[in-house]
């Protein structure tokens, strides 16, 4: 490893295990591409796991509380020496510009990463799995709109299934029921159309990977992990 490379911050706890997972994929990561195996041979890293109040499986419940927090997490991340902040939920990108104008390091915003891999394959229509506040606001469908990329989003009964998935996985009590789950709900957005599934919240990979379905998974964990261990050992 060069002393010169980029130190990444990891603003996590939202969920946890969400967190862990990502953290775990990054470490495999940097082993699978850049054939790490000493300790100096992976990216330096904080990770700042943040209790969200106002904030639950359904998404956001109380905004000024959770932006608050938001700002104040990526600020100290920054002050412990971060070059390049990577938040490990995608709700929150809501505040994205928040966040952003409260630091001088770049934050990758995981939803625009996802997009740009989305745009790569030429898919032109993806289902999302994702947070009732993700679906709510609409993220994925602004920013994929922007490429000529339709999304499928959760009617309002496969919202409620999503829901209870993630609120399993935020208890570490997720298993074949919410795999199976989230296949059904994958085979049904193929029915209208969908070539791949957006895995849009944090939590649905601790659920399902791509061993489990044919559709294509697009998981942004690990997608936001691979650039920015990419930005941090490439410059």
């Amino acid at each position: 490893m060069s002393s010169s490379n980029k130190t990444i911050g990891i603003l996590g706890g939202m969920g946890p295990e969400a967190s862990s997972m990502l953290y775990t994929k990054m470490i495999k990561y940097t082993q699978r591409e850049y054939g790490a195996e000493q300790d100096t041979d992976y990216p330096p890293m904080f990770i700042y796991s943040l209790p969200l109040f106002g904030f639950d499986e359904t998404g956001i419940v109380d905004e000024k509380r959770v932006t608050g927090q938001l700002i104040d997490g990526v600020k100290k991340l920054e002050t412990a020496g971060a070059d390049l902040i990577i938040i490990a939920c995608n709700t929150v990108h809501c505040f994205y510009n928040e966040m952003q104008s409260a630091v001088d390091v770049p934050i990758y915003n995981i939803i625009e990463e996802t997009r740009s891999w989305v745009q790569q394959a030429a898919h032109k229509k993806v289902g999302l799995f994702a947070s009732e506040s993700t679906c709510k606001l609409n993220l994925y469908q602004h920013s994929f709109a922007e490429s000529g990329i339709d999304v499928v989003a959760p009617n309002r009964e496969q919202q409620k299934k999503l829901n209870r998935v993630i609120k399993n996985v935020m208890g570490g009590k997720q298993g074949a029921d919410d795999r199976s789950v989230l296949i059904d709900i994958a085979k049904e957005y193929q029915s209208q159309g969908a070539e791949a599934v957006v895995l849009g919240c944090t939590e649905i990979p601790l659920a399902i990977n791509q061993s489990d379905t044919q559709i294509k998974l697009f998981d942004t964990i690990e997608i936001i992990i691979q650039s920015a261990v990419d930005y941090s050992l490439k410059g």
